[in-house]
């Protein structure tokens, strides 16, 4: 993109949107905003901005479009954070991440993301990053219509949405700054959304054949009402919740979590896993192997597969990119050892994965290599010793 901001609102899929306050159709007002015949929205790089009880963000980003200023309308919906607990963001920098755009890393910054940056920027190389991929190929059919819940910057997106090259992947996030990095940096061909879970989603009913939440799931307050939107999105389809914090055992940032007794009763009949056996599963290439209840109970963090979607099996379609694909070294690694962005960073992933803690620069392997069929070369890229990054991403 090479416009500041983005002002398209006719984009075919804005129009199976629905008010999250009204339930009517939205559509399109003037540039960058959408109506629901009561109230006006924003719709900056076309990502709509649903979000309800924040009628100030609202108000401040339309009255800014409304007097034509769409930079300082995404300046707003840019600072508009999770909630009152993370401290505002500096309105100069935000500007200057949307009238000079960098890299990824840069914007981060300048969004003030603090501790949040290391794991949005490493995801690529982290555990549950692979075991979303794993659950992904194990479950979810090739060229299916995905959408994911608490999407994040869209590091699964731009996985899925090579196989469809955008269309019919879609990705909804409380954050529009994290939708606004999909976008600019990640997956710029997906459908995006800013909404909140506790409402009534405005997506499509029947809009999806597989419908992901993976490492967001214990964060949802009313878990019961999320299940039924994510269920309403795709009745005859493929339901996938990963990396679920057991309540039976400790978490990082552990958020509101379930037993295993108590999601399996939420979710119903399906695949049960020990979130760890699907990592595993995308640094071997085996199957994901079922756990039974006492290693459910166990497991510090779980993954849950409902609804017709393919059985376990051998793939390597999101893990492993296509051949070509040009590879980077990780930038963890420094001279030939790694170097963790801090103390929290190595104490959550890297101390539980050998993988990590045996992270090397491999001998042999210059700055420009694509992706081949190599054994050697794709266990590098399943260590995450190299990666398939976006470009202007560091």
């Amino acid at each position: 993109m090479n416009a500041p901001v983005v002002l398209e609102v006719e984009a075919p899929w804005l129009s199976a949107l629905r008010s999250p306050v009204n339930r009517r159709p939205l559509r399109p007002y003037r540039p960058g905003l959408l109506t629901d015949g009561d109230r006006l929205w924003p719709c900056l790089d076309t990502i709509p901005y649903l979000r309800t009880g924040r009628e100030a963000v609202r108000e401040a980003a339309v009255s800014a479009l409304l007097c034509e200023d769409p930079v300082t309308a995404l300046v707003v919906l840019l600072g508009d954070r999770k909630d009152a607990s993370i401290p505002p963001v500096r309105p100069d920098a935000v500007r200057a991440a949307v009238v000079r755009p960098g890299t990824a890393r840069r914007a981060m910054e300048l969004l003030d993301y603090g501790g949040m940056a290391p794991y949005l920027l490493h995801r690529w190389s982290l555990p549950t990053y692979l075991s979303g991929l794993a659950l992904l190929e194990a479950h979810a059919p090739a060229g299916a219509r995905l959408s994911e819940i608490g999407c994040g910057a869209g590091h699964f997106l731009r996985a899925w949405s090579r196989e469809r090259d955008g269309d019919g992947t879609t990705g909804a996030d409380l954050v529009f700054s994290m939708l606004w990095l999909a976008r600019r940096y990640v997956c710029p061909r997906a459908r995006l959304v800013c909404c909140d879970t506790e409402d009534p989603f405005p997506l499509a009913g029947d809009s999806a054949d597989v419908v992901l939440s993976h490492d967001s799931f214990h964060y949802f307050r009313g878990k019961s009402h999320v299940l039924a939107q994510m269920r309403r999105l795709c009745p005859a389809g493929t339901l996938l919740v990963g990396h679920a914090h057991n309540a039976d055992r400790p978490n990082h940032s552990p958020g509101l979590p379930l037993t295993a007794e108590e999601y399996q009763a939420l979710l119903g009949p399906g695949t049960s896993y020990d979130d760890a056996a699907l990592t595993t599963a995308a640094l071997t290439g085996l199957p994901p192997r079922p756990a039974d209840r006492k290693a459910l109970r166990e497991a510090d963090a779980l993954a849950f597969a409902c609804g017709p979607g393919t059985p376990p099996g051998l793939s390597a379609r999101l893990v492993l990119p296509a051949p070509g694909t040009p590879l980077r070294a990780n930038p963890l690694l420094h001279g030939a050892a790694p170097r963790w962005p801090n103390a929290k960073f190595e104490d959550e992933y890297v101390e539980p994965w050998p993988y990590l803690r045996g992270l090397r620069r491999p001998e042999g392997i210059g700055t420009d290599i694509a992706m081949d069929s190599s054994p050697r070369l794709e266990g590098l890229v399943r260590e995450r010793v190299l990666l398939d990054l976006p470009p202007r991403w560091l």
